[in-house]
């Protein structure tokens, strides 16, 4: 980064310091590896958000794959254009420190919605809570069908634009593109230890299937911020056997039935069974959904305390719910759904309470249930319509102890050039005896 100085009347003034030709106007954090500032592009009048390393870092064979990493994190960010996924704009070096210039996003992460939530101590409405794990689904999707594996999904990268009109996915430094073997860390511990995916921490090469259990990591973590409040009936989780303890998953914790087989499936610590796509999951939230409506009391959305309704005062409304908001309405109001949405939108605080409001419209209870229901449903159906090709996922052979045997295999490869034949005999010889995996 360089401050340019021009001359003045007298005196040095002092001019807004940038990298390349980006005018650099806030630092929006810091990490052990580098910054994130709020730029400004004045060529096309634009916020962007700009990532660099720390110089001190770029020295030796720990700089040189740190900065592979930020270059494959350019390739893959600029592959995956989605409106799910923080756009990539460029990527490039300023005094022979290297740069990327993304979309910036003014909004909060979910990390730091759920710390504000529990703080405030307030929780985070199940509406909410589907919205962001769609958005999230409908992002690594997109990711996956390009090639594309995650490898860091959490929740500090997960990101809620203002208003809570959009999810959007960052950080692509840990990704990996799968037919560019160049580009892959094989064997590296690489990502969050709470959201990592058993084979990741054995160093397995991760596939789609990985991000499959972070997403249904993140899912967790979000249902147990459930309000208190809600109606919902709440059960505990069994133990997952042969979950790594990084995973910290909390088994006191009480959470809605209809999700825990979802769960189950997608949190299984052997990956052929689970879900063998983000599709996959998406689909199985959505069968969930009138299994979830069943477990409600009667008048669900009536009987929610106002308290409640305001857990989502953080959100409004956006444009696309307000318009699907308006179409559901038509079927009960016909043309004069427009004119109802309208005058409650200015006043209203949530999406939900918004829904809450126009339904006192319909005559009828019965019919009103009927509205907010549906309305559930198409808030969250219509977030991420998986109609793509399925990207594919190669099938794991079937094995007594598949990730045990995965290991053996990747390790005895390695083990080859030493031993050779005997390689494979003696780690299993070897693997009878019992192993610490911290």
């Amino acid at each position: 980064m360089s401050i340019e100085k021009r001359p003045g009347p007298g005196v040095m003034r002092e001019i807004r310091p940038k990298i390349g030709k980006y005018e650099i106007r806030a630092m929006l954090g810091e990490g052990a590896t580098g910054m994130v500032y709020e730029g400004y592009d004045p060529d096309v009048q634009r916020r962007v958000a700009i990532k660099t390393l720390h110089p001190h870092l770029l020295v030796g064979k720990v700089g040189a794959g740190l900065l592979e990493r930020f270059k494959r994190e350019a390739i893959s960010a600029a592959r995956c254009v989605h409106p799910n996924i923080v756009t990539m704009h460029e990527y490039g070096q300023h005094k022979n420190r290297p740069f990327i210039v993304m979309e910036y996003v003014d909004g909060i992460s979910v990390h730091r919605l759920i710390k504000r939530r529990r703080s405030q101590g307030r929780g985070i409405s199940m509406r909410r809570s589907l919205t962001i794990i769609s958005g999230l689904l409908s992002a690594l999707h997109a990711a996956h069908c390009h090639g594309i594996v995650h490898r860091d999904v959490k929740a500090s990268n997960v990101l809620i634009t203002k208003g809570g009109c959009r999810i959007k996915l960052a950080d692509f430094g840990m990704a990996r593109i799968t037919e560019n073997s160049d580009l892959t860390m094989i064997g590296s511990l690489i990502g969050t230890p709470r959201y990592m995916a058993p084979e990741v921490r054995f160093g397995l090469e991760a596939d789609a299937r990985a991000d499959v259990f972070s997403a249904a990591r993140l899912f967790l973590e979000l249902l147990k911020m459930l309000p208190s409040s809600t109606k919902f009936q709440r059960s505990r989780l069994p133990v997952f056997p042969a979950m790594p303890p990084g995973n910290r998953i909390d088994y006191s914790a009480v959470y809605p039935p209809a999700f825990i087989p979802v769960l189950l499936k997608a949190l299984d610590p052997e990956r052929t069974m689970r879900y063998q796509s983000v599709a996959e999951l998406m689909k199985a939230i959505k069968m969930a959904l009138p299994k979830l409506q069943l477990q409600e009391a009667p008048s669900f959305m009536e009987s929610v305390a106002p308290a409640a309704l305001q857990t989502d005062d953080d959100f409004p409304a956006g444009r696309d719910e307000v318009d699907w908001m308006t179409s559901l309405l038509a079927d009960y109001l016909g043309p004069n759904a427009t004119t109802i949405v309208e005058r409650y939108e200015t006043r209203s605080t949530s999406a939900e309470n918004l829904a809450l409001e126009i339904s006192r419209e319909i005559s009828g209870q019965q019919q009103q249930q009927e509205f907010l229901r549906r309305w559930q449903t198409m808030s969250i159906s219509r977030q991420a319509p998986f109609e793509q090709k399925e990207p594919k996922t190669s099938p794991d052979k079937g094995r007594t102890h598949p990730l045990l045997g995965e290991l053996l295999n990747k390790i005895s490869n390695e083990f080859a050039h030493y031993v050779e034949p005997i390689s494979k005999t003696l780690l299993r010889h070897g693997s009878n005896r019992p192993t610490k995996i911290d």
